[in-house]
């Protein structure tokens, strides 16, 4: 699969809107990373194929994604309680939904595995109370994680708001 054909496709046929917007948890009213830099709305891309036969539920994708470095890195962000499955469907799902996209769009390079393609980072809320209390779960999760899907990305990682606009220098 080659990257920038993948980032062009991208540049042509998805929006993007600022990392406020794409970090806010609309529930909540609750904004992660304050910054008017421009991402892809990952969103955007899952279409009717990626809903689950049967339902309207739709495949469970992250926020946004990045190109950078010849990796597609997800990023998902988070200020509410979240599961170990959510996890798992978040991260799996945006590899089968980024697949879908670019597939249907003229992309039909296969994916081979074990891939060192794929970076996912789940991003969680520092100044959420409940977030100190669930970072032993975090930790945990990012660790088996890591351990589970080592032939899927080339990292998997769950870090606090603050450290992800430092390692994303935002």
């Amino acid at each position: 699969m080659k990257i920038k054909d993948i980032e062009d496709l991208f540049e042509k046929n998805v929006s993007k809107k600022t990392l406020t917007l794409i970090s806010l948890d609309k529930d909540n009213q609750k904004v992660l990373v304050n910054s008017r830099k421009l991402v892809f709305d990952f969103d955007e891309i899952v279409d009717t194929n990626d809903i689950t036969e049967g339902t309207k539920e739709k495949l469970k994708t992250s926020d946004t994604v990045y190109f950078k470095n010849n990796k597609i890195t997800f990023v998902e962000f988070k200020s509410g309680g979240i599961g170990e499955r959510d996890f798992r469907l978040k991260a799996t799902e945006s590899i089968i939904s980024l697949y879908n996209f670019v597939y249907k769009n003229g992309i039909k390079d296969k994916l081979c595995f074990p891939n060192d393609t794929f970076e996912f980072y789940m991003v969680y809320d520092k100044k959420n109370p409940s977030s100190a209390t669930r970072l032993a779960f975090f930790i945990a999760t990012e660790r088996k994680l890591q351990i589970k899907y080592k032939h899927l990305f080339s990292k998997y990682h769950i870090i606090d708001n603050v450290k992800f606009q430092r390692l994303f220098r935002i």
